[in-house]
């Protein structure tokens, strides 16, 4: 009988970590300056971690060779979206501009389990050999200036700010109840697993406190007074002796007393950094891993003119996420979905979708006319923005200028060049540095425009010859677009190269992608239709509603039902009631009725329409909408909707369907009457 003994072998490796509250560096902001050291670290995945010590010490072992040339950089997180540089110990986005924060490997921490910064551990690692002498250490450090380590263990010592304790205060420290309660400094320790003498910080009571420090008078220096071992001012009568030793920081260490995280120091770190940070973390699940990419969906900005300024590299990236987060969440709930890509035999259907969505920022470089500072100013003969803004109502105006300053700035043509050449390029580069970072990659190519941002990729898409794109574009999903109404005042129609050619003298931009969407809010005051520009008689029909997603599929299919007809019987809002007038002929027989299973009517589109419509998008609607909410009618709710379309998760959903669903055109396009 054979015995087949199996001895499974850890690879062992150091941990690294990445701060997720402070920032180091803020794109955009020179004068930006960390309010504090970061206190709270996360564990990068085991994958990552391998990798960044593997290249890690592959740059040491460099600095030896003069031939050996070893890059710094390391693609980590999910799908590689960010990467560490090993030899500056910091994080940032791999593809677009964003914060940068601060890497350490996991060798000393603090008695929070915090990770310490990499110059201070090489100082401990050199100075722990060294025991019972206190050491000047040579950086700056937030835990202190000087390290102690004793004889009990050569993992586990003391960063101090000072020494202001004398002898009295080194022997507390080395009595073993610095270990418990660290006054003046920190207590750090060797490796990721804390010994347990530092478990017991975690049990301290307040009340144990002053017990604790009390017991440093029971220390004795061999041969001396006690006034000269203590080398401290006498304590006037009434007074404990806790209150000589805030002169040791002892109340600004309470809460490394306190707590296991270190956050009571942090300031609070912002949802929209918390979430930029999440994506990071794969926590070493294959679904938020290194995955296949079949569909690359590049995502353009619409925010107005000061925003877009501002706050665009955080913010936009942020609803970038959001949407990424709810493409990944959606797909692991649904069988439809991955039915579709196990249909076309994609060996990962059950976990990955194949679909990466990354932003493209191009505000942040373009200098306009109407930046309030005076020194941004192209041409000193014209006053800034801020010049001419008059001072009434001020809060409003500023309003105005973030959501339509930029759309008016499009429509002038010196500066309509600028922008499109700005966002060209930076598709462009996008596309060739995720080229560079997964050179396998064979897919598709598709763009999602938001607000102003659609118009910019309608009208590059529309003059290709002037404006080269190096991929060619799949899917155009335009949202919240202002496309309709300028097309409408430049007097423009909307058609398809591959569509029939059209009798008209107006202009028609042809956008050359193989599906056009045009999705929106009905109560989003920037969004409008294109259907009518593509043909007149569309004007006549709703335009087509997006299916909704969710988990509660019967209770929310119900409701969808009952909201539905509620805003089918406002003005404006619905079909209407059959009449006589229903049965359409139009120019070649292009609408017939059909029956419906509901009071409203339905028409069914056939002819030149049909082939103008399909030409555009295989489903034969262009225009969708988000069904709008019962309690969606009010000014502040029209503007929310222009700006959560990322939020929305039945655009995820939508967003998916199309990518993954084989495309071939429609049989038939059914319509209702408006």
């Amino acid at each position: 009988m054979r015995f087949l003994l199996k001895i499974q072998v850890r690879r062992l490796t150091t941990q690294w970590y990445y701060a997720s509250d402070i920032a180091r560096m803020r794109p955009y902001e020179p004068d930006y300056k960390p309010p504090s050291s970061p206190q709270v670290f996360q564990k990068l995945s085991v994958e990552d971690s391998m990798e960044l010590e593997k290249r890690y010490r592959a740059l040491l072992g460099a600095k030896d060779s003069s031939e050996k040339v070893v890059s710094p950089s390391v693609q980590v997180g999910e799908d590689d979206l960010y990467t560490v540089d090993v030899r500056d110990f910091t994080i940032s986005p791999t593809y677009w501009k964003g914060p940068t924060y601060e890497v350490r490997r996991g060798l000393w921490f603090n008695s929070n389990g915090t990770p310490l910064e990499s110059h201070l551990c090489a100082e401990l690692e050199d100075m722990s050999n060294t025991k019972n002498e206190v050491q000047k250490l040579k950086g700056d450090y937030p835990e202190g200036k000087y390290a102690l380590f004793t004889e009990d263990s050569t993992n586990t010592g003391f960063v101090l700010k000072n020494l202001d304790g004398g002898k009295l205060f080194l022997n507390y420290l080395k009595s073993g109840l610095g270990s418990i309660m660290p006054i003046n400094g920190v207590a750090v320790y060797k490796g990721e697993k804390k010994p347990l003498d530092f478990n017991k910080i975690d049990d301290i009571l307040v009340n144990s406190l002053m017990k604790d420090i009390e017991n440093i008078e029971k220390f004795q220096d061999d041969g001396k007074s006690k006034e000269k071992k203590t080398k401290k001012k006498e304590v006037p009568a009434g007074e404990s002796i806790a209150s000589n030793l805030t002169n040791w920081d002892l109340f600004e260490n309470m809460p490394s007393i306190f707590s296991t995280t270190g956050a009571d120091k942090a300031p609070e770190a912002s949802d929209v950094d918390e979430d930029y940070m999440e994506q990071v973390q794969t926590h070493d699940d294959p679904l938020n891993g290194k995955r296949k990419i079949k569909d690359l969906v590049l995502c353009v900005h619409g925010i107005g003119q000061t925003l877009g300024k501002k706050y665009e590299y955080v913010n936009f990236a942020h609803t970038v996420n959001l949407l990424r987060t709810n493409i990944k969440n959606l797909y692991s709930e649904s069988a439809q979905l991955k039915d579709l890509n196990k249909l076309q035999g994609h060996a990962d259907w059950d976990m990955n979708s194949g679909i990466q969505v990354l932003p493209i920022t191009w505000r942040h470089s373009i200098k306009f006319k109407t930046e309030s500072q005076g020194d941004e100013i192209d041409n000193p003969e014209l006053p800034s923005l801020d010049d001419i803004t008059v001072s009434g109502i001020l809060p409003l105006r500023k309003l105005m200028g973030d959501v339509a300053l930029d759309v008016l700035l499009y429509g002038e043509i010196y500066y309509q060049k600028i922008i499109l050449d700005t966002v060209m390029k930076e598709l462009n580069d996008t596309y060739t540095l995720f080229l560079e970072k997964n050179p396998t990659f064979d897919g598709r190519v598709h763009l999602i425009g938001h607000s102003l941002g659609s118009l910019i990729l309608f009208d590059l898409l529309s003059q290709h010859r002037h404006y080269k794109l190096k991929f060619p574009v799949s899917h155009f999903f335009s949202i919240g677009s202002p496309v309709g109404l300028i097309k409408l005042v430049e007097r423009t129609r909307i058609g398809s190269r591959q569509g029939p050619k059209q009798r008209t003298s107006l202009r028609i931009n042809k956008p050359k992608c193989q599906e056009l969407y045009n999705v929106y809010h009905t109560c989003d005051p920037v969004a409008y239709r294109m259907e009518p520009l593509v043909d007149v008689e569309m004007a006549q029909f709703e335009q087509e509603y997006l299916p909704h997603w969710s988990e509660l599929d019967g209770f929310t299919s119900k409701m969808i039902e009952m909201s539905g007809s509620l805003w089918e019987g406002l003005p404006g809002m619905g079909a209407t009631e059959p009449t006589n007038n229903d049965m359409y002929r139009g120019n070649n027989g292009k609408v017939e009725k059909i029956q419906s299973a509901n009071a409203a009517t339905q028409l069914k589109i056939t002819g030149e329409l049909k082939r103008k419509l399909t030409a555009l998008n295989c489903n034969g609607r262009v225009d969708y909408s988000l069904r709008p909410n019962i309690l969606d009618v009010d000014v502040i709710a029209a503007l929310k909707s222009h700006v959560s379309y990322f939020e929305e998760t039945d655009i995820a959903g939508f967003v998916m369907l199309e990518l993954l669903k084989p495309h071939t055109e429609a049989d038939e396009i059914s319509v209702k009457k408006t």
